[in-house]
């Protein structure tokens, strides 16, 4: 299923997968487990909150306008819906997600900080 298809039927606690381009770093979500947080805009406008958990994975260097692949657990909502759990999960309790940069199979770490 794409993203709006998930939106639209107001589907969630799927795997989905969407290539979008990064429009907005939002701060961290502090609140319990602690969460890097930015929008993802598809191309047709659709956006979806991507939360990416910074106890289970590294911080993703992603700046406004980079474009990236995000695999998580989609969840709906009103505003678009989000993706969550976008890391790998050696507990077995959702399929394991990733946060990738299109186009680019390594990107340069060297100076990003978690």
């Amino acid at each position: 299923m794409t993203a709006e298809e998930t939106f639209n039927q107001k589907i969630s606690d799927i795997p989905l997968t969407a290539t979008a381009k990064v429009t907005e770093i939002l701060e961290d979500d502090q609140e319990g487990i602690p969460h890097q947080r930015f929008i993802a805009t598809l191309k047709n406008g659709h956006t979806i909150l991507v939360t990416h958990n910074l106890e289970r994975a590294y911080r993703v260097p992603v700046k406004i306008g980079d474009q990236v692949e995000v695999h998580g657990t989609y969840v709906w909502n009103r505003h678009g819906g989000l993706i969550h759990e976008t890391h790998h999960d050696d507990r077995g309790k959702h399929e394991d997600g990733w946060v990738i940069f299109v186009g680019r199979r390594r990107p340069k770490f060297a100076n990003w900080k978690k």
